[in-house]
C-alpha cells in the first residue's frame, strides 16, 4: 500500500485531491546497474552469398525505475569484444579482425558503442510486458535514433530483465561504405537480439 501511495506522488495526483502532492523524501525511483555476465547481444548480417551470426558483449550501463517499470537508461557496449559465432578457425579469427577493422566497426578507434534510451511507453497496460523504447544509438561517433519493441520478464524497483529485437541499417552509421565490394554485397539490414539484465547494487532509492 506503502508503495502504491508514494507512486501516485510521483504521478503528481491523489485521486479526489485538487493539486498535486510533493513526494515523500524517499521512495519511487531507483537506479539499477547493468549485469553484463547477465547480458549479450547477437547479431545476424546476411551478403549475397550466404549470412553470419555472432555476439557482442555488453560492458556497463545503469537504468532508472519509476514505481518499478523501465523509464530509462544508458548501456555501453565493447566493440572490441565482438565475435563470430557461425565458423571456425581460421576464418573466424579472419573475419573477426575484418568486423573490427576500419572497413567496418574500426574498434581501434571507436571501442564502444552506447544506447541511450530516452523515453518508454507501455504497450496496453504496464502488465502487458511489452515497451516501446526510444532512444539513440551511436556507432563510430554517430548517433542516431532507433525504435524498437522491448518484451520485459522482470521489472521492480530492485530487477529488471529483458529482450528486444532491433534492426539497424548499417548505412546509416557508415559501416562497410567506403568499400564498394562490402557496400554492393552485404545487405544493409543487421539485426540485433538485445537480452538485458539489471539488478540494485545499493539501496539507495530517491524521490523526484
Amino acid at each position: 500500500m506503502k508503495a502504491f501511495l508514494i507512486c501516485l506522488l510521483l504521478l503528481g495526483h491523489v485521486p479526489g485531491s485538487e493539486a498535486p502532492v510533493t513526494a515523500p523524501e524517499s521512495g519511487g525511483i531507483s537506479i539499477l546497474t547493468v549485469d553484463p555476465a547477465g547480458s549479450n547481444i547477437a547479431w545476424h548480417a546476411e551478403k549475397l552469398t550466404g549470412t553470419h551470426n555472432g555476439t557482442v558483449r555488453i560492458r556497463s550501463g545503469s537504468l532508472t525505475m519509476h514505481c518499478g517499470q523501465l523509464a530509462k537508461g544508458s548501456v555501453i557496449i565493447g566493440m572490441n569484444t565482438l565475435a563470430v559465432t557461425d565458423l571456425g578457425a581460421p576464418d573466424k579469427q579472419k573475419l573477426e579482425n575484418n568486423l573490427r577493422g576500419d572497413n567496418f566497426f574500426d574498434t581501434g578507434k571507436f571501442p564502444d558503442a552506447k544506447l541511450d534510451i530516452v523515453s518508454v511507453t507501455h504497450i496496453g497496460n504496464p502488465q502487458s510486458h511489452l515497451l516501446t523504447v526510444s532512444g539513440n544509438l551511436t556507432l563510430r561517433d554517430i548517433t542516431k535514433k532507433v525504435v524498437f519493441t522491448a518484451d520485459v520478464s522482470r521489472s521492480t524497483i530492485t530487477e529488471f530483465a529483458g529482450q528486444a529485437d532491433i534492426v539497424i541499417n548499417r548505412r546509416d552509421w557508415g559501416i562497410a561504405t567506403d568499400n564498394i565490394k562490402y557496400d554492393t554485397f552485404i545487405k544493409t539490414d543487421i539485426r540485433l537480439h538485445v537480452s538485458l539484465q539489471a539488478k540494485q547494487v545499493s539501496q539507495q532509492i530517491t524521490s523526484l
